[in-house]
């Protein structure tokens, strides 16, 4: 199955019967960013499953691993893909946290994180697909400082203005998504 039906039947599965123009924006949107863009396949995809993590939506995240999977991306990095919602929902609560406070405070009370964060230095899927992760699920986390040191990094590493709004766009309109699904069952 080729990436646009894939799309399209998990926009079916989904959302079936959608017709409101809410649903036709938001899965225009994310046809769009998944068929063609900035990232290549396995950077749209390993992203999509980050941000499908984070958000706890599986059929999102099993979309993401099936054309991964077609796309010959090893297991070890679907994996590592998938749990840097984890290490991001971690970082992102606790930065968050100190931004929170004055500068003054943080400075006298909480400058050291103390947390653990190893897999961060040599990941497997490498710096720059690991940042570009962290970037967008830092992103939907709405941590504002992560989001600025992740994209900072990601531009040291060479990444292109284009490619970093379609990571932004990407969380964006997974976001969406997923509370546009939340509606559906709100309203049922």
């Amino acid at each position: 199955m080729d990436i646009a039906q894939a799309v399209d039947h998990y926009l079916e599965r989904e959302f079936p019967g959608a017709t409101t123009s809410i649903y036709r924006d938001l899965s225009l949107n994310l046809k769009k960013l998944l068929e063609d863009g900035a990232l290549d396949v396995p950077e749209r995809f390993m992203n999509l499953l980050a941000v499908a993590v984070s958000l706890h939506d599986r059929e999102m995240a099993a979309l993401a691993q099936t054309v991964l999977k077609e796309h010959g991306v090893e297991e070890a990095l679907i994996r590592e893909a998938a749990e840097v919602a984890g290490l991001m929902g971690m970082n992102n609560i606790y930065y968050k946290f100190r931004s929170f406070l004055s500068p003054e405070l943080v400075t006298e009370h909480y400058n050291r994180a103390g947390l653990r964060m190893q897999s961060m230095m040599k990941p497997a899927t490498g710096k720059q697909n690991f940042e570009m992760m962290s970037l967008a699920v830092s992103a939907v986390n709405g941590c504002p400082v992560c989001v600025a040191s992740h994209e900072h990094a990601i531009r040291n590493l060479g990444v292109s203005a284009e490619k970093i709004h379609d990571l932004a766009r990407l969380a964006a309109v997974c976001k969406g998504l997923n509370s546009l699904k939340a509606a559906q069952s709100f309203l049922g």
